[in-house]
């Protein structure tokens, strides 16, 4: 593609050496990626600036590079754009370069604190009961269809990246993209670039604070995917910061706002709700009907999901037939409210709630759901913020029977110092708290706490398949530390 195509969509400062007829093969903005013919497109980060590199992507054949610092050399040969701020401009180039991919296919953003990956997954069963090709961006996986594409450790991946898969997902027939938009997606303009046709907000509770500083620049992050969404906004008028985003979007006027929750009032609501540990029946109540449904996956929360779902799904034309049986059979997401199939006296449960929000809804839908005692066994993450520990230590405390504190993820930081500071929360609520700094044996006293009808409830690693340590980082599978603890109590009671 020629430069000069590429940039018509960039506010462009200024430009050195204007060769704008050169052919660009490749977008980059690592150095390392530039071969011949590389647009590179210099980014200042965190830990580096790209602009240190230019000379390097230059060296390698890159023949034009977007830059927003001033620059102490320019060399003849290379064309030099300077805009307002590259990082903005690499979204809007990757979607030039590769055939603005996502206005080929009906494309819902999904952002909130918790519930945005359960939400892609049910989006995503849904429509293709009703037999469309779909595509999945989100925590866990990348996904056309049932093959996994690698997210390289972002939930939502960096602007190139993103064009490049939905470049793919176009190529493979994808009709549907369903897309997890991560805060820091949003606030490091990941999504420039991707016509959204429908945006869903789930909630907004305490959780990267450490990065956002306050929750009104977390808010703010959040509330900017409204305003790239072309056909509707969906939100959940049950959060208080569902109702601000509703009434800030209220003023584009293009755009619709559907409200749905557990309360009347709302465009979509859920009553009756009736709980179980195989799924929940509710009734879905709108201004025109009504409908008896049943989801496949417990918990209440999951219940805010289903009605974001069926929303998105009405509006693209799902018959409520379709939408009815994707919900019957809705398989498990993988580490969210996943109850394990193991052969022990007591459920375990397997959850990915690391905020204080998402572990106090867990534990209330664990309480609905099942009449023996909570044992539960979780940790917060080093590195993160500090202030949620002893707030999950008080939540901890107020719904679980017995807490037991353990690792996750502790990082550079002192895994003792991070167990002391949710146990000082725990202890405000309780006295049943134990500490065990190895998750593995965490998990295992867990389970040796548990009586016939109790619950093991495990939270806060979910799907994850490591353990993060100071020096090195752990292969970890808490679904075979589960089962290993299982058969650990099996092989005791038997000698």
């Amino acid at each position: 593609m020629k430069l000069e195509q590429l940039l018509k969509e960039l506010n462009i400062i200024e430009v050195r050496n204007n060769q704008l007829d050169c052919e660009i093969k490749k977008i980059c903005y690592n150095s390392r990626a530039a071969e011949a013919g590389s647009l590179f497109v210099a980014i200042p980060g965190y830990v580096t600036d790209g602009h240190q590199y230019i000379d390097s992507a230059i060296s390698q054949g890159a023949a034009a590079v977007i830059h927003q610092d001033d620059l102490g050399d320019y060399q003849t040969e290379v064309v030099y754009i300077k805009v307002g701020d590259s990082r903005h401009a690499l979204g809007i180039l990757a979607s030039c370069f590769y055939g603005k991919p996502s206005q080929s296919m009906v494309v819902t953003g999904i952002t909130g604190t918790n519930g945005k990956t359960s939400l892609t997954y049910m989006l995503k069963h849904i429509f293709e009961t009703a037999g469309n090709t779909c595509g999945l961006i989100g925590t866990i996986h990348n996904l056309i269809g049932d093959q996994v594409v690698d997210n390289r450790g972002r939930t939502t991946p960096e602007s190139l990246e993103v064009q490049e898969i939905l470049k793919e997902m176009k190529d493979r027939g994808c009709s549907h993209l369903f897309m997890e938009v991560s805060s820091h997606g949003l606030a490091l303009d990941r999504v420039n670039g991707v016509d959204f046709d429908y945006g869903i907000f789930t909630n907004l509770t305490q959780d990267h604070l450490d990065y956002h500083k306050s929750f009104e620049n977390y808010f703010n992050a959040k509330a900017k995917l409204f305003f790239q969404v072309k056909k509707a906004n969906i939100i959940n008028g049950d959060d208080p910061w569902g109702q601000k985003l509703c009434e800030i979007v209220a003023a584009i006027k293009s755009v619709p706002v559907i409200t749905y929750g557990l309360n009347p009032g709302y465009d979509y609501f859920a009553r009756d709700l009736v709980f179980g540990s195989k799924g929940t029946a509710f009734t879905l109540v709108t201004t025109e009907w009504e409908e008896q449904l049943f989801l496949n996956i417990p918990g209440e929360f999951m219940v805010y999901n289903a009605i974001a779902a069926i929303i998105a799904a009405l509006l693209e034309a799902v018959p409520i037939a379709v939408i009815r049986e994707a919900l019957a059979t809705m398989p498990g997401v993988e580490g969210r409210m996943e109850i394990l199939d193991v052969e022990a006296p007591f459920d375990v449960i397997i959850d990915y709630a690391h905020s204080p929000d998402s572990l106090e809804k867990l534990l209330l839908s664990v309480r609905k759901i099942f009449t023996g005692r909570i044992v539960l066994v979780f940790g917060c993450n080093g590195d993160r913020d500090k202030e949620k520990r002893p707030i999950m230590g008080r939540i901890a405390g107020e719904y679980a029977d017995m807490v037991v504190v353990t690792s996750d993820n502790p990082a550079s930081e002192n895994p003792s110092a991070i167990i002391d500071a949710v146990v000082a929360g725990v202890r405000e609520k309780t006295d049943q708290v134990a500490t065990v700094e190895l998750r593995q044996e965490g998990i295992y006293y867990g389970a040796s706490l548990c009586r016939p009808g109790d619950v093991l409830v495990l939270a806060g690693k979910g799907h994850e398949k490591q353990e993060i340590m100071k020096d090195e980082t752990l292969y970890y599978n808490e679904w075979d530390t589960a089962r290993e603890a299982v058969a650990r109590l099996k092989l005791k009671s038997e000698n």
